[in-house]
């Protein structure tokens, strides 16, 4: 289906349908069909210029070409028409049609031959000429049914509209059908044919047309341009031209021709001045007003802006709609096309505009009731379009406003956008509004991935602090600022603020952390006593930040008890829904019930926020929940939900892509290598601990070891991963049988069993505390302790609901029960190992140890008497030879500089060449260069120390001597408790050393390994 239509409509139909108009099509066909088969009558088809009133007739007409007679007729918008303009149209056009010897058949009165130019008597009177046509009309039609279009009746002269109605009134039993077309928005109050036209319309069929819907205007752009636009552009062609056909087709071939959708064609404008031209001077004052307020605008906010009384404004509003140029819906007004909107406000000079945007600025701010109907960022929109008629304190705040929303909601460019408009905005001495601002940017700016531009924010908000000698706002652009870069300078600016807020310079020689630690409390300090909510909360979150981990849930409670407390004092809807739902979290972590009742609340919060973010939020936070409680598929169902309220930005992808993984996890699944997380905007830490943790579950142990190796010898705080590295290290002891490891983390997790490991914010919870406790204890063999853990772990998850988790401690419980057989007695000489069990027997003497790394090494040596084996390829069996033949030349650097910044360059390189597959959306591609990109950083990590220091082949060479000796000479003391005939064999045949050996001598034993 296809329309093409005019500014005049009069169209054309490039397709036997009409696009959109499928109703009043089959109105008018049955109008038609009527009249062919019995009688005829009146039909007013009405709307805009270009909506298709002339296609939508000639469609009509056409379908029953062959059993009418149709006349056709149009206005002419002139004061050189003659009276009864139309009906010379239409009896020409019958005279043409039927034929001379027709025609004459009719007996055409004498008044006829008068009206058409051909008679000799005077001009009949209006009777006369009216009785006349009509008795012709029904002539006529007795010889086939007869149709007679007129066309654009808002142009007609009077007299063809007396004609028209007395041919009406004198024809409803003949089988002629009349049909007008004209454009009743521009029959308004003052319009010289309104009252002549009113009675028309009272005994008329009425069809109107209106703006085709979005599925209407992307099948027109089809076929107008030859191709679909997508979604967003359809809506926005649809939102600027109302859906009207004739802009429809202008802009889709604009949009065709490679330009803006908001560009305008020759075309259009002249229809938009021209509709625009003939309103009324005081619809057309009060139009122009509107136009500032946007394309909904409220009559409140105007009132209260031009100072004019509402009553007067509602009434102007409401005359004004008569001419379809607005609506009015239930408490607003809105321009029906956007290209409306921008046409008249385009017509006021940019003076007179700012001015009226600081007047709309300075109502809201009069009236705090009418900033309910605008939204933050239209709020935002008018202090910035004002420019300096709106002082700057009002403009930066209205504006800061709008970009803290767009945060709030992850609307990362939105919020740049704001930030950067406030920054802009701040007068010379709003020296701290700009550098919290610029903070702010710069943070959003580090989201977008622009890292160099991010880093010159960061560092002119640092100056301008330092520059400022205020030590509150030095603290916090230094607590505020990336921790992990420019640390040398972090550590200088936050030496000075804590001087200054503490009049004495801190501790000397404070590790950065310990330094950050006691700033914010002399921060905080000052912050309380100062009494500054914002100030307060800044700090409290900075706190919060610092805080995560086993042990740290209380005081985070602590914490986020405060900020609700401030929240209502404040009156901050954002605080309080980021608290809200940081509350539930806290509770869950402690193993408090009431985490249940705390979500239902911020659950009945983000559904009254009446915002897509925070319905998403609530999607993911139930998402969590259903996880912990073993309602995958309804865990499944809120997470698509979220997806789709939260939008494109890259924090949300990442967000939802992890909890599709914890999804996959917690039913067990074993994510490919391939699938797991990758380049996540979270940081490295999160794409290893996933990719880690997916390799035990599929069984790649030596993987999993490397990926630990890796995380552990990073230099920077984990913050809120912590625990889901404690999780990751339990199950790599666990799977690997490490009784060194599996000590560590026991010792770590001991002192907080009770709770529950949370990471990333609440949106990773890996069980009780109690489970993990078990499962270590089990890999040390100390049977009665882990079913004591697993009995904790029952308890807790059945307190919670969290039928997973008792699920899983039932099982390991039953395990504990029914142990594995013992493993068959020893024959001889024997050292073995059974899954997460040595067997050492010597002498007739046997002992069983749990799993340590100086047990393999042995028997790595045991199994090459004589043969020298370095330390290093004891160390790393995979790499060992590598590395020991390097450690053999001596200690050179690994990598020169030059090597190394050849490294560099390749790294950038794959970097671009990364994001230029995933924008292509060539996974396999994107995804065959991040591994080549992992293997290439781990190479770097191998051959360079902390900080990117050069690593020399000594350093290895020494750390795997001390490495492996101490870890052999513990084993030995192990194994000594159990057996000492054996630790004295041992002691007396293995060399330790930057090589290592096994000379048993003469009489040696005959192992069994």
């Amino acid at each position: 289906m296809a329309y093409v239509g005019g500014v005049g409509d009069t169209g054309r139909v490039t397709d036997p349908q009409l696009i959109g108009r499928d109703h009043p099509a089959s109105t008018l066909r049955s109008a038609v069909e009527r009249t062919v088969a019995s009688h005829g009558g009146l039909v007013l088809v009405v709307g805009e210029a270009g909506i298709g009133k002339t296609a939508l007739v000639t469609d009509a007409a056409a379908g029953r070409r062959d059993d009418l007679l149709v006349a056709f007729a149009t206005s002419w918008e002139s004061e050189a028409v003659p009276d009864n303009w139309l009906w010379l149209q239409v009896l020409r056009s019958l005279r043409a049609r039927l034929g001379e010897e027709a025609w004459r058949s009719l007996r055409p009165a004498p008044a006829i031959e008068v009206f058409l130019g051909e008679g000799d008597g005077t001009r009949p009177v209006d009777f006369e000429l009216h009785d006349a046509v009509t008795q012709l009309l029904i002539g006529a039609s007795r010889l086939r049914p007869l149709l007679i279009v007129l066309d654009d009746l808002h142009f007609s002269d009077t007299a063809s509209i007396e004609l028209l109605k007395f041919a009406c009134q004198h024809t409803f039993f003949e089988r002629i059908l009349f049909v007008g077309t004209y454009r009743d928005s521009e029959i308004d109050p003052g319009h010289r044919l309104r009252g002549r036209m009113l009675q028309l319309v009272s005994k008329a069929a009425m069809v109107g047309l209106d703006g085709l819907t979005e599925d209407g205007v992307a099948a027109l752009v089809a076929a107008t341009a030859g191709a679909a636009p997508d979604p967003g552009t359809v809506a926005e062609i649809t939102r600027r031209t109302g859906g009207n056909p004739f802009f429809v087709e202008q802009s889709a071939l604009l949009w065709a021709s490679g330009q803006p959708v908001d560009a305008t064609s020759a075309g259009m404008r002249d229809a938009l001045r021209r509709r625009i031209d003939q309103l009324p001077e005081p619809i057309l004052r009060m139009l122009t007003l509107a136009s500032v307020g946007g394309r909904e605008f409220h009559a409140g906010v105007m009132a209260q802006a031009s100072g004019l009384d509402l009553f007067r404004i509602e009434s102007a509003l409401d005359l004004a709609a008569q001419t379809r140029l607005i609506r009015r819906e239930r408490d607003r007004y809105v321009f029906v096309h956007d290209l409306v909107r921008e046409t008249l406000y385009q017509s006021m000079d940019p003076a007179e505009a700012a001015h009226h945007h600081g007047c709309i600025v300075r109502a809201l701010e009069a009236d705090e009731s009418l900033k309910k109907h605008m939204l933050v960022t239209e709020i935002a929109h008018h202090a910035w379009l004002a420019g300096d008629d709106v002082d700057a304190e009002t403009a930066v705040a209205l504006i800061a406003r709008a970009g803290a929303k767009a945060n709030s909601c992850m609307s990362i460019a939105g919020s740049e956008k704001y930030y950067r408009r406030a920054v802009e905005r701040c007068g010379p001495g709003m020296v701290r509004q700009r550098v919290l601002l610029r903070l702010r940017l710069a943070d959003a700016v580090h989201w977008l991935k622009r890292e160099d531009e991010s880093a010159a924010l960061y560092a002119s908000a640092l100056q301008e602090a330092e520059d400022s000698g205020d030590p509150m706002l030095l603290a916090r652009a230094a607590l505020d600022a990336p921790q992990a870069d420019r640390v040398p300078e972090l550590v200088r600016l936050k030496n000075l603020a804590y001087e200054g807020l503490a009049g004495e310079p801190p501790e000397a020689g404070l590790e950065h952390e310990a330094l950050t630690r006691q700033l914010l409390y002399r921060y905080m300090i000052a912050a309380r006593a100062a009494g500054d909510d914002d100030e307060i909360s800044f700090g409290l979150w900075a706190t919060h930040a610092s805080h995560w981990g086993p042990g740290t849930a209380a005081k985070r409670q602590e914490i986020v008890e405060e900020l609700v407390e401030i929240t209502r004092r404040t009156g901050d809807e954002e605080l309080r829904l980021v608290s809200s739902s940081l509350r539930w979290v806290v509770l869950l972590e402690q193993g408090d019930r009431e985490f249940l009742a705390q979500h239902a609340e911020f659950h009945a919060l983000a559904d009254a926020a009446d915002s897509e973010h925070w319905r998403g939020g609530a999607h993911v936070d139930q998402a969590i929940i259903d996880l912990v409680q073993g309602r995958y598929a309804d865990a499944e169902a809120h997470i698509e939900d979220a997806a789709e309220l939260m939008g494109r930005e890259r924090s949300h992808l990442d967000l939802i892509d992890h909890l599709r993984w914890e999804l996959r996890m917690a039913r067990g699944e074993a994510p490919a290598a391939d699938e797991e997380p990758r380049r996540s905007s979270y940081g490295t830490h999160h794409t290893d601990l996933l990719a880690g943790i997916g390799a035990l579950r599929r069984g790649e142990t030596d993987r999993a070891r490397r990926i630990r190796d890796r995380l552990a010898s990073a230099d920077d705080v984990f913050g809120s991963w912590a625990s889901l590295m404690l999780r990751f290290e339990a199950e790599l002891a666990a799977a690997d049988g490490d009784a060194e490891l599996a000590r560590d983390v026991y010792d770590r997790l001991a002192p907080h069993e009770g709770e529950w490991l949370v990471a990333m914010w609440g949106t990773s919870v890996s069980g009780p505390i109690s489970h993990w406790l078990g499962v270590l204890a089990a890999v040390l063999g100390e049977r009665d302790r882990a079913a004591a853990h697993f009995r904790a772990a029952l308890a807790q998850a059945d307190l919670l609901d969290a039928a997973p988790w008792s699920d899983l401690a039932r099982a390991n419980l039953a395990c504990i029960a029914s142990p594995p057989a013992p493993p068959a007695p020893a024959a001889g000489d024997v050292f073995r190992r059974d899954g997460t069990t040595w067997t050492l027997a010597y002498g007739g003497t046997v002992l069983h140890l749990p799993h340590a790394k100086g047990l393999a090494d042995l028997r790595e040596l045991l199994s090459r008497p004589g043969e020298e084996i370095g330390a290093a390829a004891l160390l790393d069996p995979e790499a060992g030879e590598a590395v020991a033949a390097d450690a053999r030349l001596g200690g050179d650097d690994l990598l020169d500089a030059q090597a190394r910044a050849r490294y560099r360059e390749h790294l950038e390189a794959l970097d671009e060449q990364i994001d230029t597959a995933a924008a292509l959306g060539d996974d396999a591609r994107a995804a065959a260069l991040d591994a080549e990109r992992q293997t290439l950083i781990d190479h770097l990590k191998a051959a360079t120390g902390l900080g990117g220091r050069a690593r020399r082949l000594g350093d290895n060479h020494e750390r795997a001597r001390k490495s492996v000796t101490n870890r052999i000479r513990n084993t030995l003391k192990k194994i000594e408790e159990g057996h000492p005939a054996l630790a004295a064999h041992l002691r007396e045949t293995v060399a330790t050393g930057s090589v290592c050996v096994y000379r048993p001598g003469a009489g040696a034993p005959d192992w069994r390994l």
